[in-house]
């Protein structure tokens, strides 16, 4: 599946009511098409585009995102957050961070996160989660 269909799917579904609901339905559909990491990308930039939709926490978008750990999701998230960082593109980071085993892997996400303070296009939401994360890594 190309990305401007993915990304059509995920925009369609900014009507529903439920979100998180309607996004575990669409990821179930993905899964059955055997859709891949073509996906993240277009998951990234919907996030980027709608910082304020209730995904779900962490909701069956960044699950299904995630599986792709190794296989380019880890660059396309940093990316995303270089771009726009939202509140849920950066608690994404911080478990990144958490589960990084690699001190200097972990030292990059660490700087990733510093950077993404600076980043005029992040919102006030984006601003404090950054903080948080922040504050708990300098504790």
């Amino acid at each position: 599946m190309i990305a401007q269909e993915l990304t059509t799917q995920l925009n369609a579904m900014m009507s529903q009511d439920d979100f998180p609901m309607v996004s575990e339905q669409l990821v179930e559909t993905w899964e059955a098409q055997g859709v891949g990491p073509e996906a993240v990308e277009p998951v990234l930039r919907f996030m980027e585009a709608n910082p304020s939709v209730t995904i779900g926490m962490p909701g069956a978008l960044v699950h299904f995102v995630e599986r792709f750990y190794h296989n380019g999701y880890e660059e396309a998230l940093v990316e995303s957050i270089a771009r726009r960082p939202t509140a849920h593109t950066i608690w994404m980071l911080n478990r990144l961070i958490n589960g990084t085993k690699s001190t200097e892997v972990r030292s990059t996400y660490i700087l990733e996160l510093e950077k993404s303070e600076a980043n005029p296009l992040a919102d006030a939401s984006a601003r404090e989660r950054i903080n948080h994360f922040l504050d708990l890594l300098r504790v």
